[in-house]
């Protein structure tokens, strides 16, 4: 809901008044179904290929990251245009082409299906860490059945909550209408601006983001905790800390906790996660720099093992999403 809705509140919003004198309420609901049902038709297709090809069609990290990017300033764009600010951000709205309206869409009352049915189809492409753990189970089963069948579930599963939030948003689109575009437009440019600050972090462009965005955010919302790891203090050698080959992470609701973040610059790093209560995006551990991710369910263990880098320094942690992180100190 946090990822996606913003996208199905955008087009319910920008949806033209039905043609006819026809009830709104009709036309709202068939473009909230046409989303959804773009979404469980792309999501299951999806599974299918994941579980058949395993890892190989899996989306790597930096894609992942780059494509919330993306669709972040999509929706910034989008909001711009609610709120005309400038006529070149009538762009950002999505149309279907003069062709397809001709051949296939002649009625103008159904024009508005073109946009909900693309968004719907294109939100494999920014998924959610729940979303993410759900692809790398279709992946870890390697059947294409099952596969589809988990994202099958877990995308019918969510969507009675996007159900909700077209029904909400058009009724109130409609009783408040003076005013609600300009509140619904400003909505969505906050949640596009948390969105890109999380993904800059997995992109690892984010300390010239954290410097613009991160002032605003914290009037918001509560900082300190939720980006910040916990480090147990390590026992201290000679040069006032030991570096160790194989460090202990434990997951957590709200933050990841490292015994020893102190590890040796080019040695083989043999890393233990485990998941104590860590449920949502948190439990998939991401190293962005290393393109390593892996997911480690509530109650569960994982080990990976990888090469430290070869120059001195901090290397992050997070959260497939940016939103939880750590780093170890490279010596």
């Amino acid at each position: 809901m946090a990822v996606q809705g913003g996208l199905l509140a955008t087009i319910v919003a920008n949806s033209n008044p039905p043609a006819g004198g026809q009830n709104p309420h009709v036309k709202i609901i068939w473009i909230i179904l046409a989303f959804v049902g773009a979404k469980i038709v792309s999501h299951t297709l999806l599974g299918f290929f994941l579980g058949y090809f395993g890892s190989l069609f899996g989306f790597s990290v930096q894609f992942t990251a780059g494509m919330t990017m993306l669709v972040s300033l999509f929706m910034i764009g989008i909001a711009l245009n609610m709120l005309e600010v400038h006529p070149f951000f009538r762009y950002f709205t999505v149309t279907p082409p003069k062709f397809l309206r001709s051949l296939i869409w002649k009625q103008s009352k159904r024009q508005d299906l073109f946009a909900p049915l693309v968004v719907g189809a294109l939100t494999i492409f920014i998924p959610c860490g729940t979303t993410q753990a759900m692809m790398a189970q279709a992946v870890g089963y390697g059947n294409p059945f099952i596969g589809a069948a988990i994202l099958f579930a877990f995308i019918v599963g969510t969507a009675p909550l996007f159900i909700i939030l077209g029904l909400a948003i058009g009724v109130l689109s409609e009783t408040f209408q003076s005013w609600f575009t300009t509140i619904a437009a400003f909505l969505l440019i906050g949640m596009a601006l948390v969105t890109m600050y999380f993904a800059s972090t997995v992109l690892g462009i984010d300390t010239p983001v954290q410097q613009f965005l991160r002032p605003a955010l914290c009037q918001i919302t509560y900082c300190e905790d939720s980006y910040q790891s916990s480090v147990i203090s390590p026992p201290a050698g000679e040069a006032g800390y030991q570096t160790t080959n194989t460090p202990i992470i434990s997951i957590h609701r709200s933050s990841y906790e490292i015994e020893n973040p102190y590890i040796k610059a080019g040695e083989t790093i043999t890393l233990t996660l485990k998941n104590v209560d860590g449920g949502g995006c948190i439990q998939l551990f991401t190293i962005p720099s290393l393109n390593i991710q892996t997911s480690v369910p509530v109650g569960k263990e994982e080990t990976i093992t990888f090469t430290a880098p070869s120059e001195k320094g901090e290397l992050m942690f997070t959260c497939s999403m940016g939103m939880y992180r750590g780093k170890f100190i490279v010596q």
